[in-house]
């Protein structure tokens, strides 16, 4: 999919931050136990404070017994929220990184490779002559023993 839309993640931060972010919100809001989510005792006031007309308390994941649904709801109202933040900021500073010329290096750049044009040596050796940076390409040989 990432290649599909065109996004360049050669580190997969999104794989990593994105993804696993999303899915660790879930999960918490899926199999959280009711005696951990905020972890109250049931004689404290914080509880009492907390409890609905039905004498129901704090909430627990949607595959625990007793759920209510509303601490999974709000895990999802949550990621909606956080998502439309990141989009909207992301798309503010890209189109102003595009807008004022400097969101991508030059092609010449590219082509030599970031490692040589902007920190002045390759990081890696190559053995691929069919490279498109062939002109950083150091050919490694190994000695028979």
């Amino acid at each position: 999919m990432m290649k599909k839309l065109r996004i360049d993640d050669p580190l997969d931060a999104f794989a990593v931050h994105g993804a696993c972010g999303v899915w660790g919100v879930l999960a918490s809001g899926l199999f959280t136990a009711k005696e951990y989510s905020y972890a109250p005792s049931p004689d404290s006031q914080n509880f009492k404070d907390n409890m609905d007309d039905d004498g129901n308390g704090y909430d627990c994941g949607l595959f625990m017994t007793g759920t209510r649904g509303e601490l999974f709801g709000t895990h999802v109202i949550a990621l909606v929220i956080e998502i439309a933040w990141v989009v909207t900021l992301s798309t503010i500073m890209f189109q102003g990184l595009k807008i004022a010329g400097i969101f991508r290096v030059s092609e010449a750049d590219e082509d030599m490779g970031l490692d040589n044009s902007k920190h002045g040596g390759a990081a890696y050796k190559h053995d691929d002559d069919n490279s498109k940076h062939g002109g950083n390409v150091v050919k490694v040989t190994t000695a028979s023993a």
